[in-house]
């Protein structure tokens, strides 16, 4: 129910009227009845006469004086409850976080300065002071005691309504609240619904009073919901930035995005826009052009009209320092061209190192791109602690004889547990049906005696329809998977496959299994009504498995000219997409992708051991820098719900990046340095937050008044506040008496009626 000062009509309604000379209002009405009939009598004989109807008018005319004074020398008074003046505390909270910038109000002012002028310039808070013991108060996602409006300062990235009640609440314990005025726009961040302990205030009869801020529809607007991107990249990779953009009042409109380097535009692209109030996203694709951190500016072209332009430009961190190179074992049955030109490709690529293993002859093997003398000297790693130093495995042409059992079953391993990758390249022996191999691959393998008799074979039998050249066919699958991008347009990258070379000769496999992806296939060849596939992929355990059932990509090369990267690019973006999936010995991870200044930023450290299991017994500390290079260090501290991972949090006070060590002390005495600490890094940007729906939201601000007994007002009527708050039952108010007898419309009113009934009289001629 909304309260506010009684008057004689709303006592009349609620029953609260009565006489301080204790006459009974019943009493009162028979008084009426007598004035109404003694007038009357006087007006049986005139000394002119009257009509029915002006006779009529008289009486009613003269008995409304005589009631009139005889309602006021009984002295009407109104009951009610009432605020005892200056013994009650009332909390003024005043909402400081960016969304108050907006200048959305009438002649483009912002809601804060509409806010203050209310407050301290019209003198609002002075007329409550009239009545009530101040306390104000300023918040965001925080809140603070303030003495006046220079208080206020709009830095906070967010809103806490429920956090600000709960501060108040402590803050004012013991002492006689009667209220909480809560002035704001309603954007609200957090996770708890306000409108919670607005009920634990109602039920201690301390009534909410909101005050609403800002319009509520922003009709013409654009702005950066969300940005996605990778933090860290391998060297000359493509990656993606997915920005999720909102617009009101510009449905359909053609816009501009665009990342800028600095002052310099690296990407854009013109986009059209969806419809109204629907997120839509929209992607672009980068390569980093230089080896370190780099902080890019994505910003949506501003459009005529826009009310707020905050929400047009938002930064996003990438990672583009040198890193370890993926290790990867390539093990190959006998020289090849396939074997020679996937070597070539990764050459000049410092983020992949090919260790490979040749066999050359019986007994015979070549190795090539190993680190040191002792690698792969005794062939096909013999324990997990060996093997499990690369990231990914590459079978090329190599018979299941090559491997004992073990070393089988810790390839399994190598991939479901330690999240390897495994690619089987060419020919695939069917000694491995019934083996960990088949269960990795995400193709089945058949026997070549249950295969139909055109498929059996292969290109070893000369004439044969799976050894004959053909122009592969990319499946959907296929035509958007970063695997296969030869060009940041998908239609330019469809456009340089048509122009690829053919291929020649197919290993034919069973069906693809459930959960695998097949991005290249056989462009005629079926097996069970299935295209043969030429390249599948899938997930396995914690990695990845490839198949690639041709030997023939190196014509990719061969076929065209000297100066054409296709081939390279395709092979290191398999071999990247392998071997990524495999942990490092230390992993740091966020608890966010960005973060605004003064948020609490949550590190996680997960630490694996030399079998790469997690490990429980390590010692971590925490080194942050932060953009004005102050360095901090602080211990990680293990989570005991979690194996092998460790935690710690601070706050980030500063807008810009920061970088951080994570430093594994138990493992630097017989560690490299890769295994002993990890390098990470984060962006503290501009929130994004406070302008996404930043309407005023009535409805929750209604919605917390009315769980709490109080009212909402518009800032535009908040001149009746005082009075509301005043007359609003709270846990301390107290029944007073109004008089009503001296109102100042009552003396005009019987002024009034007693002026008509003298005029009146004349003109009719009586006395």
């Amino acid at each position: 129910m909304q309260y506010t000062e009684p008057t004689l009509f709303t006592a009349l309604q609620e029953g609260s009227l009565s006489f301080a000379y204790g006459i009974s209002p019943y009493l009162f009405l028979l008084f009426v009845v007598l004035i109404v009939a003694g007038v009357w009598f006087t007006y049986r004989k005139t000394t002119r006469p009257l009509s029915r109807g002006w006779k009529a008018f008289f009486i009613g005319l003269r008995a409304s004086v005589l009631v009139l004074l005889l309602f006021c020398l009984l002295r009407p008074v109104i009951t009610t409850l009432q605020v005892s003046p200056q013994e009650t505390y009332l909390a003024v909270l005043i909402d400081d976080s960016q969304s108050m910038s907006i200048a959305d109000l009438p002649d483009s002012q912002s809601r804060r300065a509409a806010v203050t002028d209310a407050l301290y310039g019209e003198g609002l808070l002075d007329e409550l002071s009239d009545s009530f013991q101040i306390r104000s108060f300023r918040f965001d996602k925080q809140t603070q005691r303030i003495a006046g409006g220079e208080g206020l300062g709009l830095d906070g990235t967010s809103s806490s309504i429920e956090q600000a009640l709960q501060y108040v609440d402590d803050q004012l314990n013991g002492l006689p609240l009667g209220g909480v005025v809560l002035v704001s726009d309603g954007a609200d961040n957090s996770t708890i619904d306000p409108g919670i302990i607005a009920q634990e205030f109602g039920a201690r009869k301390i009534p909410i009073f909101t005050v609403g801020v800002g319009r509520e529809e922003i009709p013409q607007d654009i702005g950066i919901v969300d940005v996605s991107a990778a933090k860290t990249v391998l060297e000359g990779s493509v990656f993606t930035i997915s920005v999720a953009v909102n617009q009101q009042g510009y449905e359909g409109q053609e816009v501009e995005l665009s990342i800028h380097d600095g002052d310099t535009v690296v990407q854009s692209e013109v986009v059209t826009l969806g419809a109204e109030g629907i997120t839509r996203r929209y992607d672009l694709e980068l390569t980093p052009e230089r080896p370190e951190l780099i902080t890019y500016e994505l910003a949506v072209e501003l459009q005529p009209g826009e009310i707020i332009e905050a929400n047009n430009a938002y930064r996003f961190l990438v990672d583009n320092r040198e890193k370890p190179p993926l290790d990867i074992l390539y093990l190959e049955g006998h020289p090849r061209n396939e074997y020679k030109f996937i070597r070539r490709s990764v050459e000049e690529d410092r983020s992949l190192r090919l260790a490979t293993y040749l066999q050359t002859g019986p007994e015979k093997y070549y190795r090539q791109g190993i680190e040191s003398p002792t690698e792969l000297s005794s062939g096909f790693p013999r324990d997990k602690e060996s093997l499990y130093q690369y990231e990914a495995i590459i079978l090329g042409d190599i018979e299941k004889t090559f491997f004992n059992a073990d070393q089988l079953q810790m390839i399994d391993d190598f991939v479901a547990e330690r999240g390897g990758g495994l690619l089987m390249s060419g020919m695939i022996d069917e000694g491995f049906i019934d083996t960990p191999i088949a269960d990795i691959l995400p193709i089945t393998l058949v026997g070549e005696n249950f295969l139909p008799s055109h498929l059996r074979g292969g290109i070893r039998r000369g004439e044969h329809p799976t050894g004959e050249l053909y122009y592969p066919r990319l499946t959907t699958n296929g035509e958007f998977s970063p695997l296969l991008r030869l060009a940041a347009d998908d239609s330019d990258s469809l456009a340089k496959w048509r122009q690829l070379p053919e291929l020649q000769g197919v290993y034919v496999t069973g069906r693809i299994k459930p959960g695998a992806t097949v991005l290249l296939e056989h462009p005629l060849l079926q097996y069970q009504n299935q295209a043969l596939p030429i390249i599948a992929t899938q997930r396995y355990g914690s990695g990845r498995s490839m198949a690639i059932t041709t030997a023939s990509t190196w014509r990719w090369q061969m076929m065209l000219p000297s100066d054409d990267q296709t081939h390279e690019t395709l092979w290191r973006q398999m071999l990247r997409w392998l071997a990524v999936s495999a942990p490092e010995r230390i992993t740091v991870e966020f608890d966010r992708e960005f973060y605004n200044i003064g948020d609490e930023v949550h590190v996680s450290a997960t630490v694996l051991n030399d079998e790469f299991e997690p490990d429980n017994d390590a010692t971590l500390w925490l080194q942050s820098t932060d953009p004005q290079d102050q360095v901090v260090d602080m211990p990680m501290e293990w989570d005991i719900e979690k194996d092998g991972v460790y935690r710690a949090s601070f706050t980030a006070g500063e807008e810009g990046v920061y970088s951080l060590l994570v430093d594994v002390a138990s493992a630097a005495a017989d560690a490299s340095v890769d295994s002993s600490e990890k390098r990470a890094a984060f962006v503290v940007t501009p929130s994004l937050r406070e302008y996404t729906n930043a309407e005023m939201d009535r409805g929750l601000l209604g919605r917390i008044a009315t769980a709490s007994g109080g009212q909402y007002f518009n800032l535009a009527d908040a001149a009746g506040l005082p009075s509301a708050i005043e007359f609003t039952p709270n846990a301390y108010s107290r029944e007073v008496q109004l008089d009503l007898w001296d109102q100042p419309w009552l003396l005009a009113l019987l002024i009034l009626l007693l002026c008509m009934d003298w005029i009146l009289r004349r003109m009719r001629g009586l006395s």
